[in-house]
Order: C-alpha cells, then sequence, then structure tokens
C-alpha cells in the first residue's frame, strides 16, 4: 500500500463537523455561515480528510454544477490543518484526497480564493505552495490592504500616514463630524441605505440585502459606524471580526457630494482607535483590485489611510484533464 493510500476523505454533517474541527480559525469557514448560504449552491460538502482514520485536514465545499467552491459565498477560505504537526508532505497528500474526492463526486474543476497571509501565515502559505505544485493556476493575485494597530494606534497617527492622509483627516476634523456607533435597526438600516446608494453610484453590485445582512450580523461580532455631519448621514462602514485579532471592513461607502470632506480617512481613523484599544492587531481594508486589475483611486486611498498592501490568491484547476491524462497513462501499464 503507498502512503497516497493511507488518506481518505469523509463528507459528514455541519454539527460533526463542528466537533471533529474545533478551531476553524476564520468567521467564513464556520458551518452556521456556510449554513446561511448554502441555497447558494446545488449541494454543501463539509469534509473531513484522514490519514488512516486520524483526522488531519478539514474543508467545506460548495458544489455549483460540476465546480467545487471553496469558498462559494464569503471573499475568501481555505482547508484547515486539525493537526499542527502537520508536515508539508501531509498537506499534498491531502490535496490529492480532495481532488479525487471532487472527480468521484461529480466536480470537474475546484477554485480555491485564499485569504491574505495575516490571517494563517504558517498553514496558508503551505496551501500557496502545494496547489502551485500541483499543477493549479493562479486566476487572479489581488492586492489586499491590512492596517496593522500596533504600528497605527498612536497619538500621532497622523504623521504616519501619507501627507494627502494627514490632510483629509484634518478636514474631515475641522468641520466637525461626529461618528455613531450603530445599535439598532434603524441606525444600521441608514449606514446600510449610504453604501447602496454608493455602490449603486459607481455600478459596483451590493452582494447582501439589508435583510440578509442582518442574518449574518445574528452569527458575528460586528460593528457598524455611521459619519453624520450637521445632523446628516453622509458616510459609512461595516466590519464582521474574522477572528479574534483580526476585523474586516466589509461594506463602506459616502454620499458622493461628500468625497472631499475627508469623511472616509476619519471613519478609517476611528475604527484604528476603536479596535486598536480593544486589544485587535489588524484591520483587513480588503482588495484595491477587481479581478486583479487595479482601482488606483482606492489603492490610494488605502494607503493614504496606513495599509500595507499584501496578495491574496485565487486558484483554479481543471480536474477532468488531470484524470483524463491518469487514465490514458494507466492503459500503457
Amino acid at each position: 500500500m503507498s502512503e497516497k493510500d493511507l488518506w481518505n476523505v469523509e463528507r459528514v454533517t455541519a454539527d460533526a463537523y463542528r466537533l471533529l474541527v474545533p478551531d476553524r480559525r476564520i468567521f467564513f469557514n464556520e458551518p452556521s455561515f456556510t449554513q446561511l448560504n448554502m441555497d447558494k449552491v446545488d449541494s454543501l460538502h463539509y469534509l473531513v480528510i484522514k490519514k488512516r482514520e486520524s483526522p488531519r485536514f478539514a474543508v467545506i465545499i460548495g458544489q455549483v454544477d460540476k465546480t467545487g467552491k471553496c469558498p462559494f459565498s464569503a471573499p475568501y477560505s481555505y482547508p484547515v490543518s486539525i493537526r499542527e504537526d502537520a508536515v508539508v508532505r501531509d498537506y499534498d497528500l491531502a490535496l490529492s484526497a480532495i481532488e479525487t474526492y471532487c472527480l468521484d463526486n461529480g466536480m470537474e474543476s475546484i477554485k480555491f480564493v485564499f485569504p491574505p497571509l495575516i490571517y494563517d501565515e504558517s498553514c496558508l502559505s503551505t496551501w500557496i505552495s502545494c496547489l502551485y505544485r500541483a499543477g493549479y493556476t493562479a486566476l487572479h493575485m489581488d492586492i489586499n490592504y491590512t492596517l496593522d494597530l500596533n504600528r497605527l494606534n498612536q497619538k500621532d497617527y497622523e504623521m504616519l500616514v501619507s501627507s494627502k492622509g494627514r490632510k483629509h483627516l484634518r478636514k474631515a476634523v475641522k468641520l466637525g463630524i461626529a461618528i455613531i456607533h450603530c445599535d439598532t435597526e434603524e441606525l444600521e438600516k441608514e449606514a446600510y441605505k449610504i453604501i447602496v446608494d454608493n455602490h449603486s453610484a459607481k455600478g459596483r453590485p451590493t452582494h447582501l440585502s439589508f435583510e440578509q445582512l442582518q442574518d449574518t450580523f445574528a452569527l458575528v461580532h460586528h460593528d457598524t459606524f455611521l459619519a453624520r455631519l450637521n445632523g446628516e448621514g453622509i458616510a459609512s462602514m461595516i466590519y464582521y471580526q474574522i477572528t479574534k485579532e483580526i476585523v474586516q471592513c466589509i461594506y463602506s461607502g459616502y454620499r458622493l457630494e461628500y468625497s472631499n470632506s475627508g469623511v472616509m480617512n476619519y471613519l478609517s481613523w476611528y475604527a484604528i482607535r476603536h479596535y486598536g484599544d480593544r486589544g485587535f492587531r489588524y484591520i483587513d481594508r480588503a482588495t484595491a483590485t477587481e479581478d486583479s486589475v487595479p482601482n488606483y483611486g482606492l489603492c490610494d486611498f488605502k494607503d493614504s489611510i496606513g495599509g500595507k498592501r499584501s496578495l491574496k490568491y485565487t486558484f483554479i484547476k481543471e480536474l477532468r484533464v488531470q484524470r483524463a491524462m491518469e487514465d490514458f497513462y494507466k492503459s500503457f501499464e
């Protein structure tokens, strides 16, 4: 028996997955979140990858037609290591087992969208190497921005950012913009509408309705910040707590007539103080690219608030091609 034959994949229920995988690492790996969105896929696969009978890795895959997606309704997700002593060869063998399972269950291709490395550097670095060596195509390499709260949550924050960011922040302070931490559905709806109007004006989708957003709020620690000027809502930001140390800005937007008010710089500074004072390590400000193509204005803004760039990878592989090649070579054995 080869070492590869020692590895197998077991499909389990959402409840069993919770028990077998005690550390799911990030919110988007939570069964509660994937169950909420299961109507977006044809079938949902909670998979535990085992060596003999010992669970080693776990992954949630949504099947849409003949494609397996991880994630299927989130900015990112990834297979997690159950054991801290997993070696690089274990990752390679686990991936091979996942691919075999997908092919055996009607998935002819598989797509992974990974988070930036700050979330789980050792595990994610290993998966990226593993997928590259296994013949996956890097479909996208998006620029993702992170705010390091240890560096930026300082009294002299404005001196740590670019002159452009400093100028906009000072402008907002001078205007007397007030920040409200939304604690009612009415306030959250007001903040959400600003975001939807902003996205619509810029031709960008808002993937979640307010009702869907509320359903997700019920599962995750979150914050909605609303900026007002003279009593009028002019901008807002929504954050999810993704890990114990990292929050992500899920949505943000402003009324276009206030684009030069500095309000977004002010909201960003407010979030840095809010989360930094509460012991968080990073704010994930998400990507400033769309399918690898930069939005230069968005890049400039995220640079101006002190963001540091990293890469967020999307990989894809046509598994049916691999299976066809394997079958071809087997015919000569």
